[in-house]
């Protein structure tokens, strides 16, 4: 653990910056730093110009000379622009940085989104603001959220995005992430470019290691610090994040990307255009089965024009359960495991609009005791067996809509795909953001209190919940290794969230991990658990919270 007693200012260093300075300080790139401690052994981490008196008057003037030296090693030239600000780059063991105020890992590099570089986004005709872009987003998780939005649309903006007077030529490539990606960090941020800026600002020999201590997330407001940004969401499939919902996950996601993006869907009318009223275009996609009641996220979409989707909210027409009905004649699942039980056994109950109405406020209660289910085992430390049932295994694909596959019958959109496997970054891109925002939720849904929800237990459901918990308590000793890895990886104190997860997913097999017996086991005794909530829930069909005229959100 890191010496505590580096000269600060008016408030505390956290453990990971103090953390940082030690391994920075016994590194071998910085041997031979002068004046590196105090007399108490404490890092002599700043070394300002500015000292009128004290032993360590000319530090700022030795370390100069230092930075000097190290320049001739390396073989940069003392004679070149920026040439300090090179070597600190240069010679940084990691190019990562935690701020000294709220802990937040970033790259040193030129890899975050600048304020042009978001103007010109908000500019193109087809942005519609559904991501989120900040001046601490990293180029490669906007592009991931920008290409699984827009599609092909987004490929072709991307030479403008990028264009700047570092980099005045974007070359010609595939509509492939992993080759964007790969040229972005091979060919585009070693050129710092203008559109992107760096994590943290050089100021050598100002500071040991060459970096401002302050990161870009708090170096104009370390007052208020910002050190849960890195839970940021990600708008365009939170909601399928939040919900743990089944389905193919990219495939939708894929496909909303294509209707928000594609000129002629910005053409097509509302569904709901027949029956009357006012429907500007363009519309958006809606889940049919809306996945805030446990439906699955597939990649099959309803047309509905801005009002008529923000009306619908989480609520079903007569008319999608109609449709939901008709596709699982053709075999396909489209409720989530915990939503199936009440689904079964009420589908057949409608038979207009408002027995719809009283299926989706059933639907609400059904999925709120789920959610506090998995928030219950999410309690008990049941990390990695949560972790099973996130369908990760989707991102190991790379899905691409098959030109003149699109087929609008009734407004309801589907495509095909082709299917091969991913570039290993954008696997963990996508892995990484499903991981640290499904987590983060149920843990907030779990705090949230006042609840509308319905809660339900009996003696049954609680003896399968001590059953449940036997299972897990008994997995091998691999299994529970990894179980801790991953609450350590996701601890509300860690900074390093995202390099953490990524270390994790580096060392199990999530294939392997689904097919173990016990959480197979686990599984099939939750299911029997919501299937006895549906029971109940079924059995209240005809209750006036049910059957009222308004649910309260």
């Amino acid at each position: 653990m890191a010496k505590k007693g580096a000269k600060k200012s008016n408030y505390e260093a956290n453990e990971a910056f103090l953390q940082y300075e030690e391994e920075i300080a016994n590194h071998p790139n910085y041997s031979g730093m002068p004046d590196l401690r105090h007399e108490d052994g404490t890092i002599q981490w700043e070394a300002p110009s500015n000292r009128g008196a004290g032993v360590f008057q000319f530090t700022h003037d030795r370390r100069y000379l230092w930075w000097q030296e190290k320049a001739s090693e390396i073989g940069i030239s003392t004679d070149e622009d920026k040439w300090i600000s090179k070597v600190a780059k240069a010679i940084h063991p990691t190019k990562l940085h935690p701020c000294k105020y709220c802990g937040r890992i970033m790259d040193i590099r030129y890899c975050y989104l600048s304020s042009n570089f978001i103007k010109r986004v908000q500019k193109l005709s087809f942005f519609d603001g559904i991501i989120d872009m900040t001046e601490t987003t990293h180029i490669f998780d906007f592009i991931a959220e920008f290409v699984d939005t827009y599609g092909d649309k987004s490929f072709e903006a991307l030479p403008n995005l990028l264009r700047c007077s570092q980099v005045k030529e974007i070359p010609t490539l595939p509509h492939d992430l992993s080759i964007w990606t790969s040229w972005i960090e091979e060919d585009y941020i070693p050129k710092e470019p203008s559109m992107l800026s760096p994590g943290a600002m050089s100021n050598p020999p100002d500071r040991l290691d060459g970096f401002h201590t302050f990161n870009r997330c708090c170096r104009s407001t370390a007052d208020k610090g910002r050190s849960k940004e890195n839970l940021a969401s990600y708008s365009t499939d939170r909601r399928a994040f939040e919900n743990w919902s089944d389905g193919n996950w990219i495939t939708a996601n894929k496909l909303m990307g294509f209707i928000n993006s594609n000129p002629d869907m910005k053409k097509e009318q509302c569904a709901n255009a027949t029956s009357g009223g006012h429907h500007p275009r363009p519309c958006s996609a809606d889940h049919i089965g809306p996945i805030s009641l446990g439906f699955c996220h597939r990649p099959e979409f309803q047309l509905l024009c801005k009002s008529c989707n923000s009306a619908k909210n989480n609520r079903m027409y007569f008319s999608d359960v109609r449709h939901l009905i008709e596709i699982e004649k053709n075999g396909e699942t489209v409720a989530t495991w915990y939503a199936n039980p009440i689904w079964q056994k009420c589908k057949g109950k409608i038979n207009d609009k408002e027995s719809a109405l009283r299926l989706s406020r059933i639907m609400r209660d059904n999925r709120n005791i789920a959610m506090m289910l998995l928030a219950e085992l999410m309690s008990k430390k049941e990390y990695l067996f949560l972790f099973s049932l996130l369908n990760l295994e989707y991102a190991d694909y790379d899905y691409e809509i098959i030109d003149g596959s699109t087929k609008n019958l009734n407004q309801i959109v589907t495509v095909k795909f082709t299917k091969k496997t991913s570039a290993l970054r954008y696997v963990n891109i996508q892995k990484v953001r499903k991981i640290r925002v499904a987590y983060s939720s149920l843990y907030e849904y779990a705090k949230k209190e006042n609840r509308n929800g319905f809660s339900y237990t009996n003696s049954q459901i609680e003896m399968l919940k001590e059953e449940v918990l036997s299972i897990l308590s008994k997995i091998d000793d691999n299994l529970k290794k990894w179980n801790q890895q991953l609450i350590d990886a996701l601890s509300a104190d860690n900074e390093h969230l995202d390099s953490e997860i990524v270390k994790f997913l580096t060392s199990i097999d999530y294939n392997i991990l689904k097919q173990n017996s016990s959480f197979i086991m686990v599984k099939e005794i939750l299911i029997q658990i919501m299937d006895k909530v549906a029971s109940e829930l079924a059995a209240n069909w005809n209750s006036p919270r049910y059957s009222r005229e308004s649910f309260d959100d």
